[in-house]
């Protein structure tokens, strides 16, 4: 398999930031969220909802049964 750069780096940063934290999941979200915060950009939380249920629609005809 070749080796892609991007996705090295990618990968490096990612355990570079798990190492910084002691690889404790808690500790690398809280950090995460703090940044959220404080870097001055809009954050959008899209609130899960659930969808109305579909109209139980009618069975289709099938003239070559008729």
């Amino acid at each position: 398999m070749k080796n892609d750069p991007i996705v090295d780096e990618v990968r490096n940063n990612g355990l570079a930031l798990a190492a910084r934290y002691g690889n404790n999941i808690e500790a690398i979200c809280k950090a995460l969220k703090e940044r959220e915060q404080t870097s001055g950009r809009i954050v959008v939380n899209r609130i899960p909802h659930r969808l109305a249920p579909k109209a139980k629609q009618p069975a289709l005809h099938n003239s070559r049964h008729a």
